[in-house]
């Protein structure tokens, strides 16, 4: 069975315990004619008109018209039966509709908590064997239980292409199956990488989803996308969502930042030895071009400020120089302001 980006395929149940996968649904091609049978009477074959588009839904109609016990099924494409090496021993239904094929041992591993939460969700009697309890109903949808069950296993649903805003509601429900996430997404895991890559897009939900989990490396590495976010237009349940201890570590990195850039850029370029044809008035001239850059910079001064503008700010006003050394003692200053801004914190 070819699977592809859809987290679910369709099979079909004959109602006798027998799971038949759904491509035994579509027609069969037609038998050659006997006029076409052998070699000796292929003179003159004639071009197969084109076959019409089938129907699906009249197709599955089809099936269960011919046998009317048999109920079309959707089974996970990553959790199907056969799709590891052990035979799964617990089959979860998602809500709507989508049958997962999994493994107790593996779940269990992850969190021994994770099982009976699963298992709440049954109808058996308590104490009922895994094998024994059937098929489990879980409130959550396919796209979801994708996500959870990949994460469980360790591998990746990037193939799935789930949203950023699934991959968090995922992540937010796994407390309710008895999984702390903190536990299962830590760095270079399938999940973690994913939710990295959506980081420069949407970096307050992925810091917020970090901060709420405590998620340190993923909260760590999503704050330095948010420098240019302003801090203000965080509103009470966000803030709430990410918590005191966080919320504090980013006022506090963009706090820091913009102290270490005033330091920076209030330290004025050296002066050099008196000459004949640049005296100390003479190099007031390089004081001021510092303080106009400087001024220039601090209209619009932000933590997420580039070295490539502090650059262009200050590069254009050797130009005003009339002394050769006063131009090298800018461009020396300039060069240490870049180097020493490069290397300030850029995440909590």
């Amino acid at each position: 069975m070819q699977h592809s980006d859809s987290i679910h395929d369709s099979w079909t149940y004959n109602g006798q315990g027998c799971l038949q996968n759904a491509p035994g649904i579509y027609p069969t091609p037609p038998e050659s004619s006997d006029e076409v049978s052998g070699f000796p009477s292929l003179v003159g074959l004639t071009e197969s008109p084109t076959p019409a588009p089938y129907d699906l839904s009249a197709l599955l109609n089809a099936v269960q018209a011919d046998d009317p016990d048999s109920q079309v099924m959707s089974v996970s494409t990553s959790f199907h039966p056969g799709a590891h090496s052990s035979e799964s021993d617990l089959i979860i239904s998602s809500s709507d509709g989508v049958l997962f094929y999994v493994h107790s041992t593996i779940i269990s591993a992850t969190s021994p908590a994770a099982i009976s939460s699963i298992l709440r969700f049954s109808d058996a009697i308590p104490g009922t064997g895994i094998k024994e309890v059937g098929i489990i109903s879980v409130p959550l949808n396919a796209v979801l239980l994708n996500i959870i069950f990949h994460t469980i296993y360790g591998t990746s649903c990037a193939q799935n292409s789930p949203s950023v805003d699934d991959l968090i509601a995922a992540v937010d429900v796994l407390p309710e199956l008895g999984i702390v996430p903190c536990t299962i997404i830590q760095p270079k895991t399938p999940l973690f990488t994913l939710l990295l890559s959506h980081a420069p897009i949407r970096p307050l939900d992925v810091f917020a989803l970090a901060a709420h989990h405590d998620l340190s490396e993923l909260a760590s590495t999503a704050s330095s996308h948010l420098l240019s976010f302003p801090l203000f237009n965080i509103d009470d349940t966000m803030a709430a969502r990410i918590g005191t201890s966080y919320l504090k570590r980013l006022f506090l990195l963009h706090m820091m930042r913009m102290d270490e850039v005033k330091k920076i850029l209030a330290q004025p370029p050296a002066l050099h030895p008196i000459r004949k044809y640049c005296d100390f008035e003479n190099q007031k001239k390089l004081s001021g071009a510092w303080a106009w850059g400087t001024t220039y910079l601090a209209w619009d001064l932000r933590p997420d400020l580039s070295t490539q503008r502090i650059q262009s700010a200050f590069e254009p006003l050797s130009e005003t120089l009339t002394c050769s050394e006063c131009q090298q003692m800018l461009k020396s200053r300039i060069r240490d302001a870049v180097r020493r801004w490069a290397s300030v914190k850029t995440h909590i």
